[in-house]
This record gives C-alpha cells, sequence and structure tokens, in this order.
C-alpha cells in the first residue's frame, strides 16, 4: 500500500508499479509488465451493485442499482488497488526485491488458520497454491496444490477463467495498521478445469482478510479466510471431457457436496455431522 510513484501504474487504473522509473530494474516473470484490460472490464461491469433511492424523487419506493464504485483516496478504494497492486506483483514480478507493496523480510501469508508463508515462500508456489493447500483437497481430487507448480497452476485458472478473475472489496471494517475486509472474487468458466468441460457459468467466492502493514502502508502480514467449497464446486460441476456415467455420478456428487458446504458456510448454520469435503482440520492459532 505504499504510495506509488508517479505514471507507475502504466495507464492500469486499479494497479501501481507496473511502469515508470521505479521498474527499469524490474524482472518480470514473463519479460514484461502485464495488461489487465480484461480483466479490469470483468471488474467495471459486474461489480457488486447497492440499491439507492432516486434523489429526485425521495417519495419514489422504487430503488435503482448503483455500482459501487468507491470514492477516490477512500479507504475502501486504496485497500482494493492494494490488493490488486500485489496479486500483480506476486503473479508477475519474479523477484521478491522487486515488489513495492510488500515490507521487505518481514512479509507472511496464511490461509484459514494454516501455517504463515513467508513472501519467498509464496512467491515460489504462487498465491493459487498458498490459497488451495489442503490434504483433504488433494484427496478428494479438487485440487492438489503439491502436484502444481507455480505456472501449472497459473495455466489451469487462466484456462478456465479465459476474461480473468476479477476481485472487490466490499467493505472494511477498520483501518491501518491491522485493516480488516470483506471480499469477492469471481470470474466465467469459459474455459476448461483439468478435465471438466466449461460450463459458462459464473464461479466466485467470498472471504474475509486481516492485512497489517507498516509505517509506509506495505503488507507485512496477511491472513485470509474463506471457502474454497465456494470457488472448487463451481469448477466441478461442467462434466468430463472423456468420463465414464459413474465416474461422471461421482464428480457431480463431489461438486454437489461442496457447494452444499460452500452454502452452509454462508449462512452461518451448524455444519453437517459427515466430514468436511473441503477443508483441513486446522484450526487458528
Amino acid at each position: 500500500m505504499a504510495a506509488p510513484a508517479a505514471g507507475s501504474s502504466g495507464g492500469d487504473r486499479y494497479r501501481s508499479h507496473l511502469a515508470g522509473e521505479g521498474e527499469k530494474d524490474t524482472v518480470w516473470r514473463h519479460g514484461a509488465p502485464p495488461t489487465y484490460d480484461a480483466v479490469n472490464a470483468l471488474f467495471e461491469a459486474e461489480r457488486t451493485q447497492i440499491s439507492s433511492r432516486n434523489a429526485h424523487a425521495p417519495c419514489m419506493t422504487e430503488s435503482v442499482a448503483l455500482v459501487q464504485d468507491w470514492p477516490a483516496g477512500s479507504l475502501e478504494e486504496t485497500v482494493q488497488n492494494a490488493i490488486k497492486t500485489w496479486e500483480m506483483e506476486l503473479s508477475h514480478k519474479a523477484r521478491l526485491s522487486d515488489f513495492k507493496s510488500v515490507s521487505p523480510g518481514r512479509f507472511s501469508l496464511s490461509v484459514n488458520g494454516g501455517p504463515a508463508r513467508t513472501g519467498e515462500e509464496t512467491l515460489a508456489i504462487g498465491s493459487y497454491n498458498a490459497l488451495l493447500a489442503s490434504p483433504v483437497l488433494a484427496s478428494s481430487g479438487a485440487y492438489d496444490a503439491a502436484a502444481e507448480t507455480f505456472q501449472s497452476s497459473h495455466d489451469l485458472f487462466r484456462s478456465a477463467f479465459p476474461r480473468g478473475f476479477a476481485w472487490e472489496v466490499l467493505k472494511v471494517f477498520s483501518g491501518p495498521p491491522v485493516i480488516v475486509f470483506k471480499f469477492r472474487h469471481w470470474g466465467h468458466m469459459e474455459g476448461p478445469y483439468k478435465d471438466h468441460a466449461p460450463t459458462g457459468d459464473k464461479v466466485e467466492f467470498h472471504g474475509v482478510a486481516v492485512l497489517k502493514v507498516d509505517e509506509q502502508l506495505r503488507a507485512e502480514d496477511v491472513e485470509v479466510y474463506y471457502d474454497p467449497g465456494e470457488l472448487l464446486g463451481g469448477l466441478l460441476k461442467g462434466p468430463k471431457v472423456t468420463s465414464s456415467e459413474e465416474d461422471r455420478g461421482e464428480e457431480v456428487a463431489l461438486a454437489e457436496r461442496l457447494r452444499e458446504a460452500a452454502t452452509v458456510s454462508a449462512s452461518g448454520a451448524d455444519q453437517p455431522p459427515q466430514g468436511c469435503p473441503y477443508l483441513s482440520a486446522r484450526k487458528p492459532e
């Protein structure tokens, strides 16, 4: 969340540290800075809408849907753009020393109360493997982080979401130095996931994060809490490209269990007695 240098966005409205003098020695994973035109368009078209009364006709009972565009300079906009910048650096910069969004030597990431990974460890495995590392997910066949590399995991999700995987802040509960916020992550499964055919459906999940920052508003510790069943249930919904009827039935059942568990989790109701199909039993320390 460090203040970006002028011109560092490279024309991107939501991300910094893509261009300019500060990036002249940056080693880009794919040889050049990325462009986010497609996912920015998805974000702008489908970000959360809020209901508002017509200010010119306050007596009207009907409300209108307005796009939630955070005011310039607000804490919500600052957090939203900072996380987009951090995701860009994690996905496209090959060296942690080139990151401007994190505090050097102090960054760590933990997911759902799991062990904290250092910046170097997170950079080595990639964001998807960090978010989806769970022996239960691996044993169910939904996702095996240990079998995926940084590149293979990104290729997998880029294939499933050709228009990108959009992200937004829904609410910020507290300001720095400890920032707590709720977020939404979504895309359209218009490509295959592993050997599951595309469905064209919107796949999304919601979560909460705790972000600790330093005096320059650079990330030090990030804790993410979310339900992988929301994401993987939608991705496993598509039929296998080559599968028997028996295999297809098993895949449908797994996808349904993931979605049902995600629905129960989101509602706040007690979990059913059967074993959780997507999260490890690890408890937050």
